[in-house]
């Protein structure tokens, strides 16, 4: 069967210009003059691709790519924007909307094709992937200000370290917001940072390769930049979709620090992770965010199959929701909580050592190898269904 391709544009002769072209490629195209009639058409037809206009009566394209993104069963398909308004604040403000490709009018026909053929096989590939290739987990906040990459940088550690030994990759998913580097005492690495340079169709095993780092653990890492540099490419589902599928080729187990929020990027990681660990604290204010966003999640589909709860506590219980007050907000089981430790996390900070290993006793590095030991045995449990990781060491696979 014919994949679908909306094509939205207020001008009907170029629709049917560019839907001729798309025909002839065999794709099965689909036509919207407005931007309600576009939003009608992509729930009613679920295309495989959208081609949108921006410069629309009424609804613009930008408004148009912002609601087909807020609704969970539209918000995966890729969206290419097709427009005459090619400065750098609109190719800025496109990506910003949620849009995976920004191709100026007046384009080339012949390049129109390639890009749409090259989303397409794309996302065939990275759908074809998920079955074997490693395990992948998306460490996500709720909000910021958690702690959710100094978890991330302890559990990726604790994975890649003996007894587990595990081929592992940490990967930072939030450009401008890097702080791993640091935290293992690594120096001013940016490795996403170089990616960012790339266009989707760019980026190949070798490439994502040369720019992951190895701690003296044996975990590799693909850091982000500490800061936005001035002119940074924008950071977009495609690009980031096309980094993650090579890293899942690469290792046995890839854990994405997502920072906070379901920004475009990350729904569409998320959509492709095996397993989701949220972050939060018991915080009434942070508790209604983390039931939103488990109804958000729950809405994207992919290969989440597992979701785990993570509290990390840094207030008095006194001032915190109990854990059974969160699990019955989110009628869901807590699966870890990460007790509160000023002094140790100060003292790993100044070392820039990650705790699990500047202080392996510690109460708090107990807890965050737990939940290393659950993570690999969901992992174990799930890859027995697809095949046997290989290769793999440690007691769990």
């Amino acid at each position: 069967m014919a994949e679908k391709i909306l094509i939205v544009d207020d001008e009907p002769d170029v629709a049917r210009l560019i839907g001729l072209v798309l025909e002839r490629n065999g794709l099965e195209v689909v036509t919207a003059t407005s931007g309600p009639e576009a939003i009608a058409k992509a729930a009613a037809v679920l295309p495989a691709l959208i081609l949108l206009d921006i410069m629309m009566p009424g609804m613009d394209g930008y408004e148009v790519c912002r609601r087909l993104r807020a609704d969970p069963q539209l918000s995966h398909i890729p969206i290419i924007f097709l427009t005459a308004k090619n400065e750098v604040a609109d190719r800025i403000a496109g990506f910003e909307a949620g849009a995976d490709e920004y191709v100026s009018k007046p384009v080339h026909l012949g390049e129109l094709s390639a890009r749409v053929n090259g989303i397409l096989n794309r996302t065939a590939a990275i759908r074809a992937a998920l079955a074997r290739s490693a395990h992948v987990v998306g460490i996500l906040g709720v909000k910021g200000g958690l702690g959710t990459t100094t978890l991330a940088v302890n559990l990726a550690v604790s994975c890649a370290s003996p007894p587990h030994a595990v081929n592992t990759i940490l990967a930072e998913m939030l450009p401008g917001m890097g702080l791993a580097s640091f935290m293992l005492g690594m120096g001013h690495m940016e490795g996403l940072g170089m990616l960012l340079r790339s266009s989707p169709e760019e980026i190949n095993a070798r490439l994502v390769e040369n720019w992951l780092a190895t701690h003296s653990t044996g975990l590799r890492l693909l850091f982000a930049p500490l800061l936005h540099q001035e002119n940074t490419p924008a950071w977009t589902p495609a690009l980031a979709e096309a980094i993650l599928y090579h890293l899942r080729r690469m290792a046995d187990l890839v854990l994405l620090d997502l920072g906070a929020g379901l920004t475009p990027v990350n729904r569409a990681l998320i959509g492709l992770v095996n397993h989701v660990i949220l972050t939060f604290d018991p915080h009434p204010l942070t508790v209604t965010l983390l039931e939103r966003t488990l109804k958000a999640i729950s809405t994207i589909g992919g290969g989440a199959n597992h979701i785990d709860l993570v509290m990390i506590n840094r207030a008095p219980s006194s001032q915190t929701m109990t854990v059974q007050m969160v699990q019955e907000a989110v009628n869901r089981p807590v699966t870890q909580v990460l007790s509160p430790a000023p002094e140790a996390m100060f003292l790993t900070a100044q070392h820039r050592l990650p705790l699990v290993i500047s202080d392996p006793q510690n109460m708090v590095s107990t807890q965050y190898q737990e939940l290393a030991q659950k993570v690999l045995v969901h992992a174990a449990r799930a890859r027995r269904a697809t095949g046997p990781l290989q290769p793999v060491t440690g007691p769990l696979f």
